[in-house]
This record gives structure tokens, sequence and C-alpha cells, in this order.
């Protein structure tokens, strides 16, 4: 049955702990940034942008020869077989670079050789034709014209190569050097199987020409290398050196709909956060800048150690809107359930208390959050405690007094993720308060208790109308383990009218406290909890070995 865990309202998203690696390994002293999973991702989009580029302009340089050989006239059977295959083999590259297929590095890398070698075995064919041709016609005006043609097509091959394909200095080498060698290979090779060919090529061309074509073709093999390195070396400097005020960007940590999140340095404090910058293309929306505005604003007002703390917020330069926020090892509530399962009782019990205490100071701020989800809740290592719940993302906070202009949602959508939202955010009716939040935070802990949300269904719409219309399937019947006492307490959460809920984040947060399984979890038993799964945690993709030695910790901020 597939997961409608989606928002009927643009919401953030957040990071895959799969791609977080230890903040100090992305900034060690005297050393680059790491390459985590997001690097590795631009690189491949790089490259396959790249190559697709490179695919269309030797496509259409390919077929504008052939429209003017067939205008001409001057095609026989041979060459249109040549010309029709390789501008075929062109378009076929270019019909899978910009297809759905989403190659790894290394793919991209044969797709890379493949196309570049299959230029430029054409041109030594179509070379070799055109020499045996001239040689066979005892005619070395047009031999030597040949060779200058190839030496020019094998040029324009390198020069394409390192304009488009993105190296450092010593790949691109062992890719231009034997494209280079090939206007001299077939000469050669002619003259090996075909020996009366050597009168017209000597007669053709003198030493100081040959030397001519030589010279060019090194010149041309050294500048494209150095000029790969340049532009590899450009490229490293401008990553190294993205600056936005006062921070340091590191590595792309996630993305949403919104914004994206990276890690960063403060240059002066040298203190780890993350760095949420507004996406490029949404920049100019005037509803995306205010749920942006809000969201910041929402959470700087809050201090509770169990919320995500804000550092700052400001504007570059360019025009790019951000926030600056902790940086948070751990893991969110959905991650450890989808990986490890449901929680046990007390488990539980220890998480939800400490987000009630986050909603709380949230409430008497007069904020609702109303996104209140298993992603939205992280159970991170803050000063040596483990499993500190933070709670993320007010991006759809909405205040319980009026006129304060926070709540900028239209009034016919729906805010929220419908696996979690109550059913008077479906409704509209009674408008959604501080008991909005108690719901959505009885189905996490359902979700948690069990694997599962309260309400599943196959559409979107299904499940708001379950959450308005249908009895909640006790706990206990997907688990007989889950205790009574707690289940009682969840389903009270779970009432579909806000009265016959908690009234408040305290309250729920007592009731929690007061079940038999409340003192049966700790910040060290979470310690020995973390310790004893250390398959949770991930380091950086092609880590220096002192850098995978370091212990591994898995950070992951709201998008």
């Amino acid at each position: 049955m597939p997961d409608p865990q989606v928002t009927t309202q643009d919401h953030p998203g957040r990071v895959d702990p799969a791609e977080a690696s230890p903040y100090r390994d992305s900034f060690a002293p005297g050393r680059r940034a790491i390459a985590g999973p997001s690097e590795s991702d631009e690189l491949r989009h790089l490259l396959q942008e790249r190559l697709r580029a490179a695919s269309v302009v030797l496509a259409v340089g390919f077929g504008q020869y052939v429209l003017r050989a067939l205008f001409l006239n001057r095609f026989e059977s041979l060459n249109v077989l040549f010309y029709g295959g390789i501008l075929g083999l062109l378009l076929l590259s270019l019909a899978l670079l910009s297809s759905s297929w989403r190659p790894t590095i290394r793919e991209l890398r044969i797709h890379e050789v493949a196309l570049f070698a299959g230029v430029t075995l054409f041109f030594m064919a179509a070379q070799y034709i055109r020499l045996y041709r001239w040689a066979q016609a005892d005619n070395p005006m047009l031999y030597l014209a040949a060779i200058k043609s190839g030496t020019i097509c094998t040029f324009l091959t390198i020069l394409a190569y390192e304009i488009f394909i993105p190296n450092h200095w010593k790949r691109a080498a062992s890719v231009i050097a034997p494209m280079a060698l090939a206007p001299a290979t077939v000469p050669w090779l002619l003259a090996l199987l075909h020996p009366e060919s050597q009168a017209v090529a000597a007669r053709a061309a003198d030493v100081g020409q040959a030397t001519e074509h030589g010279l060019f073709l090194l010149l041309g093999t050294f500048t494209a290398i150095y000029g790969a390195h340049t532009i590899h070396s450009l490229r490293d400097e401008a990553r190294e050196a993205r600056l936005l005020n006062q921070y340091r960007l590191g590595r792309k940590l996630g993305s949403g709909g919104m914004g994206e999140v990276y890690l960063a340095e403060h240059k002066l404090l040298k203190r780890p956060c993350a760095v949420k910058l507004l996406r490029p293309d949404r920049s100019d929306d005037p509803r995306t800048l205010a749920r942006f505005e809000r969201e910041v604003r929402a959470t700087a007002r809050l201090s509770h150690w169990n919320t995500i703390l804000i550092f700052d917020y400001g504007r570059h330069a360019d025009g790019s809107f951000y926030y600056a926020m902790e940086y948070l090892p751990g893991l969110g509530l959905d991650a450890i359930v989808r990986n490890h399962g449901p929680m046990p009782a007390a488990r539980v019990i220890y998480l939800l208390r400490q987000a009630c205490e986050a909603l709380h100071e949230a409430h008497e701020a007069g904020l609702v959050h109303r996104d209140i989800k298993p992603a939205n809740l992280f159970a991170a290592e803050r000063g040596g405690h483990f499993d500190v719940t933070k709670v993320l993302d007010f991006g759809l906070v909405k205040t319980l007094q009026t006129g304060e202009g926070l709540a900028v949602s239209r009034d016919d959508t729906v805010a929220g993720s419908p696996l979690y939202l109550a059913p008077e955010q479906v409704v509209a009716h009674p408008p959604p308060d501080r008991r909005a939040d108690i719901y959505s935070l009885g189905a996490v802990a359902y979700y948690l208790l069990t694997g599962r949300p309260p309400f599943i269904g196959e559409t979107v719409m299904e499940v708001m109308i379950a959450h308005t219309r249908d009895p909640v399937e006790p706990p206990s019947r997907i688990d007989p383990t889950i205790p009574f006492d707690l289940e009682a307490v969840v389903l009270r959460c779970l009432a579909k009218r806000p009265e016959d809920r908690f009234p408040d984040a305290p309250a729920l947060g007592s009731a929690l406290a007061d079940c038999r399984d409340a003192d049966g979890w700790s910040s060290e038993i979470a310690a020995a909890w973390w310790r004893d799964h250390p398959e949770t945690t991930s380091t950086a993709i092609d880590s220096p070995p002192e850098a995978a030695e370091a212990p591994p910790t898995i950070g992951a901020v709201s998008t």
C-alpha cells in the first residue's frame, strides 16, 4: 500500500541520514572539505549535464556535415554508413543521457570514454579511407589535405573534451594523449598494410610539414591538459571558498521544497552549524519568502533545550536569503523506526515528554506547530546526553492570537502532513489550537509504538477523511505488549473532538510521566543503544583514512 505521507501544501524536506557525515571530517584544519554523497551527486549531475551537452554539439556538427554532403551530392554508400552510424550513436547517447537513467560516476566515465573514443575512431577510419584513396590515385596534394583534415578534426575533438568534461589533469592527459596520437597512427598503419603508399606519402609531406603537424597537436594537447587542470582547480577553489557572509559552506546536507541545507562553519567562532538557503527558484515568490521568514522568526522566539536553535538570519549580497541553526548529530524518529522497528514504551515516553516541554514553550508564546510528525522530531546527542528530543521545522506555525501576520497559509489549503494531522486541520472547524499539536503527538506515539500511523489509505484524501470519521484501532491490537496505561494516553490524544484530548502539553507530559514505564529509559540507556547500533551511523564517502577512524555521527537538520 503506498504511503500517503505527503503534504497538501509545500513543506520542507529533511536530510537523509545516509548523506550526513561528522562535522570534524568536513572542516578539519588544513584540509579540503571531504566529498560526501551529496558532493558526489553534484559531480555526477555535472558530468551527466556536460556529456549531454557534448553529445548535442557533436551531433549537430555531424548532422550539418551530413546535410552538406547530401546537398553537394558527395555521399557514397560507405560514407553514408560511416556518417549515419556515428550520428546515430551520438543521438543514442543524447537520448540515454536525457532519459530517467541515473548512472553512477563510474558509468558516466565509461560513457565519456566510449563517446570520445568512438568519435576519434571514426575520424581515424575516415582518414584511413581518404589516405588510401589518394595513395591509390597517386595524388600527393589530396593525400596531404587528408592528413591536415585528420589533424584538425582531432584537435577539435580534444578541444571539445577539455571544454565539456570536468577532470583533473592526470585523467585528462590519459584520455587526450591517445586522441592526439590518432592522426600520426593512421599513416603509419596505412604504410604497414599498404607499403606502396609510402611513395605518395614521401612526396606529399617533407620533414618540415610532418613536424609542423606534430607540433600543432603537441601544443594543443598540452594546452588542453593545462586548461582541464585550470578549470578543475577553479571549480575546487569556488567550492571551498563558497562563503555566505560570515559562514563557510560545506557539503549539502539535504534539500526540500523550499530550501537547501548545508553544513557550515562560522568563520570567526569556528562553530559547526547548518545553514538553510532559500531555493533560488523560490526567492521571487512572496508567499515562499513570507513562510521562510515566518519559520525563522517563530523558531527564534523559542529558547527551550528541546527546540532547534536559530543562530542567525540574513541575506547574502547575491540576494540569497538564509538562516543558520544548530547542527544536530542523531536521527529523526521516523528513521529510527524505519531502520530498527517500533520503539519500546519507555523510550517513546522519554522522547515525547521532552517534545511536550518544547511545545509548551511554543504554545505559551502563542504558536501552534501544525506539522508535528516523526520526521520533525529528532533524537539528537547534545552535551553528552543521548536521545535529546529536538522539535524541528516551524514552517507551518500559526499564531493563536489574531492579527500577528505569521499565518500565511491560504484558507482553502490543508497545512500539515496527512498521516499525523488533527481532524480540525482537515475541516478547519474549530480553528486549530494547541490541542491540534496534542493530536499529532498522539499520532506520532502510535507510529513509534506500532511502526505504522493510526490511519493509512490508498490516497491522501482517504487518510484525511479517516482522521475526521473513523475510530482508531487500539495499538495493543497491533502489538499486545504495549502497556494499557500508555495506550490510554495515546487514544485520548487521538480523540476526534479537541475538548476530549489533553488540554495542553504539560497535561500530556504529566500523563506520560505517570505511566508504569516512565522510568524505564534514560540518557545512559540511550547512549548504550547508540553504541550497540553502529550501523545506524554513517561516515562520508571518500573520507581519508584519518577521517574514517573518527567516531561516526549522523548530522541532520530539517529543510
